[in-house]
């Protein structure tokens, strides 16, 4: 059993409680996801299958899609409802619905975001929840994210909703965080779902309950996450050149298929995902002239 499984993950469980679970139902020792959920999180969680495990570092690139709840008033130390509560606004003069809107749409385009220290970001070789846990001082440093549409959803004071679409890296509790401080309110996430990764959205994706009975059916094949790499079809010749861990010249390569592109189009050093007369077969990379193996998913 080989691919990607779109799982919905309820909430109150880690991302890898979801792959031990898959383990029992698929009776598949080689799983693994991509793109943690919190426990307190719920939605698309991809799971990859046997081989399609080798594509996981592949995917992590791939944006998102987030809707989430926040409560103004309230500042927790892990900027969410499961966090201890650091402080508490009992006087709040409730934001219109207009400068809401106007603050949420201000994080629309590329950001500079400080994540949050209940994060999974490393820091010499250490988890940053944990060294927070211990109560280690530290500061992570600001990176830059992109958030392609933003929406206000819903309001009723002290509760609002977005939906977000946005780049791998960001969070989404920071985002809240810094929507209410653009007020000068503090806030914390109440809930949070994700409801796509690349492909995969919600809709299409199968609860731990679906999976016990479709099991095989539920499925997919692992290049759905990968679209956002260009495509190139090799024939039978440079197939078995790549198999023998030779490069394929560039000018050997033809477009064949209606999805894939003319070599020429790919610059060097992109990452390009292979298919041959049975569907997709590896990650290439170009060089000057060539392309060369990256990764062997299924050669």
């Amino acid at each position: 059993m080989d691919g990607v499984i779109s799982l919905i993950k309820p909430p109150g469980i880690t991302s890898h409680d979801a792959i031990g679970i898959c383990r029992r139902i698929l009776k598949e020792r080689r799983i693994g996801h991509s793109g943690t959920l919190d426990p307190l999180a719920y939605g698309v969680l991809p799971i990859f299958v046997g081989k399609a495990t080798r594509a996981i570092e592949y995917t992590e690139s791939i944006g998102k899609t987030y809707v989430a709840e926040c409560k103004f008033g309230v500042e927790t130390d892990t900027e969410d409802s499961t966090g201890n509560i650091l402080r508490t606004l009992d006087s709040i003069e409730a934001p219109s619905w207009d400068e809401l809107e106007q603050a949420v749409q201000s994080f629309q385009g590329s950001i500079e975001q400080r994540p949050s220290k209940y994060s999974a970001i490393k820091i010499n070789g250490q988890r940053a929840y944990d060294l927070a846990r211990a109560g280690v001082e530290f500061e992570l440093p600001s990176r830059l994210i992109h958030i392609h549409d933003i929406e206000l959803l819903a309001y009723a004071f002290p509760f609002f909703t977005i939906r977000v679409r946005c780049s791998a890296g960001t969070y989404v509790r920071a985002l809240l965080r810094d929507i209410c401080q653009r007020l000068d309110l503090c806030g914390m996430m109440t809930q949070l779902c994700r409801t796509a990764v690349g492909q995969c959205n919600i809709e299409q994706s199968v609860t731990i309950e679906e999976l016990e009975t479709l099991v095989e059916q539920a499925v997919q094949p692992v290049d759905t996450l990968l679209t956002h790499l260009p495509a190139v079809y090799i024939n039978d010749i440079n197939r078995t050149r790549l198999v023998q861990g030779k490069q394929v010249p560039i000018h050997t390569v033809k477009p064949n298929e209606t999805f894939c592109v003319s070599p020429d189009e790919i610059q060097v050093d992109t990452l390009v995902r292979a298919y041959d007369a049975n569907g997709f077969m590896s990650i290439l990379r170009r060089l000057d002239d060539t392309l060369k193996v990256e990764k062997n998913i299924y050669i």
